[in-house]
């Protein structure tokens, strides 16, 4: 799927959001219009885990920068803990998303710890 992504982020000149609800949208609507292939069309545009490692990995850069930025916003020790805390907040969301994939995979047979 990454890499239908970036080629309609290279030939449409679209973002990699757009892209994405692109294909979510095309995906749930011939879904839609031919149940019977659903289980193909998902496993078709499932990403591969190393697309979602490396996705997560993208993401994970940008939200940090994005905080280290923070405190050029917010001047002074202010600044600063807010900052802190954003990080600090991120991390603990990332855990608890973590542990709800683990228990959501394992309640499914994918138990992938």
């Amino acid at each position: 799927m990454q890499e239908l992504i970036t080629r309609l982020t290279e030939k449409a000149g679209i973002s990699a959001d757009q892209a994405t609800k692109s294909l979510e949208t095309i995906k749930d609507f011939v879904k839609e219009k031919f149940p019977m292939l659903a289980g193909a069309v998902d496993n078709m545009f499932t990403p591969s885990p190393e697309a979602t490692a490396a996705a997560t990995a993208a993401t994970a850069k940008k939200d940090e920068s994005m905080m280290d930025k923070i405190s050029d916003v917010i001047p002074g020790q202010a600044g600063e803990k807010v900052e802190e805390f954003a990080k600090n907040a991120a991390h603990k969301a990332e855990e608890v998303f973590d542990n709800v994939k683990d228990k959501i995979s394992g309640m499914f047979g994918n138990d992938k710890k």
